[in-house]
C-alpha cells in the first residue's frame, strides 16, 4: 500500500514537472539591444499588426510577453529614476478571455530596473466566451525615489497602443509556420537572425504581384519592393545590410493580404 502511494505521488510531481515546464516564459533579449519597452510590439495607426498569438475556445493556449524596464523615465515633464516595475501576482490583467491566467518569471512579478521581466498568458479559453477580439491592459506599478506610479500597458506608453487578443471558434488555431490568412502554406526567413544577406521562401497559393515591405518597431518604412510571385515555391532574396541592428517586421502583401514575420538584423 506505502508503495503503491509512493508511485502516486512521483507521478503526481512528474505530472505537475510537466505542467510547469511545458509553461515555461520566453524573454525577448533582444530588447535590451532596442530598448523597447514590450515585445510582443503592440498594436499601433503606424504598425497596425495583431502580434498576440490568437486564441481559440476549448484550446490550450499560452503567449509571452516580455517587459523592459528602463532606468528612468519621463513624468510631469521630468526624468525620474525607476528602481522596479511590479504587477499584482493575480488580477492585474484586465479583459482576459474567461479561463486565462498570468504568472510572472521571476515569480513575485516584480521586475527591476535595466532587466527584463516576462508575463506568461496561459490557459484554455472556456466556451462561457464569444468568439471577439480583446483588448488587454496590464496594470503596472513603477517604484521610483519619489513614490509609486500606477500606470496601465501599453495605452500608458502611447495612448493608440493596443494588446489585441484574438479569440477564435474552436478548431480555427493552427500551429504552423505560416499566416492562416494569407495566401502562404510556408512562409520563412533564412536566416534569421542575419547579419545582412536573408531571404524570404514563400510557397504562395497563387500568382501576382506582391510588396515586400520591412517596418521598424516604431512602424516606420524602412524598405520596400515589388515582387511577382508564382505559384508553387518562391525564393525572394532580401538585402538588409543597410539597416541598424535590432527587430524588424517583414510584411509580404497584395493589394488583399498581407503576412509578417518578425526578423531580427543583428
Amino acid at each position: 500500500m506505502n508503495k503503491h502511494l509512493l508511485l502516486l505521488c512521483i507521478a503526481g510531481l512528474m505530472l505537475t514537472n510537466a505542467s510547469v515546464f511545458a509553461q515555461t516564459c520566453q524573454r525577448d533579449s533582444n530588447l535590451l539591444n532596442t530598448k523597447q519597452l514590450l515585445s510582443p510590439a503592440p498594436y499601433s495607426p503606424d504598425s497596425p499588426f495583431y502580434n498576440l498569438k490568437p486564441a481559440c475556445i476549448n484550446e490550450p493556449y499560452n503567449q509571452s510577453v516580455t517587459v523592459f524596464v528602463p532606468d528612468t523615465f519621463t513624468y510631469l515633464g521630468f526624468k525620474v529614476p525607476i528602481q522596479s516595475v511590479s504587477i499584482a501576482l493575480t488580477g492585474a490583467i484586465s479583459n482576459l478571455p474567461t479561463g486565462l491566467t498570468y504568472s510572472c518569471d521571476p515569480p513575485n512579478c516584480t521586475f527591476n530596473a535595466l532587466s527584463l521581466g516576462c508575463i506568461l498568458l496561459y490557459g484554455t479559453p472556456s466556451p462561457a466566451n464569444n468568439p471577439d477580439t480583446f483588448d488587454l491592459g496590464i496594470s503596472v506599478r513603477v517604484r521610483t525615489l519619489l513614490g509609486e506610479v500606477p500606470l496601465v500597458l501599453p495605452r500608458d506608453i502611447d495612448p493608440t497602443y493596443h494588446y489585441y487578443l484574438i479569440l477564435r471558434p474552436q478548431g480555427q488555431c493552427q500551429v504552423s509556420t505560416f499566416d492562416p490568412d494569407g495566401p502562404f502554406s510556408t512562409l520563412q526567413i533564412l536566416p534569421n537572425p542575419t547579419s545582412g544577406q536573408t531571404y524570404i521562401q514563400a510557397v504562395s497559393t497563387r500568382s501576382g504581384i506582391f510588396w515586400v515591405e520591412v517596418f521598424d518597431v516604431y512602424g516606420q518604412l524602412a524598405q520596400r519592393q515589388q515582387v511577382l510571385l508564382l505559384e508553387g515555391e518562391n525564393r525572394l532574396d532580401l538585402d538588409v545590410s543597410a539597416l541598424s541592428s535590432g527587430a524588424y517586421f517583414i510584411v509580404l502583401r497584395d493589394e488583399n493580404t498581407r503576412a509578417v514575420r518578425r526578423l531580427i538584423r543583428m
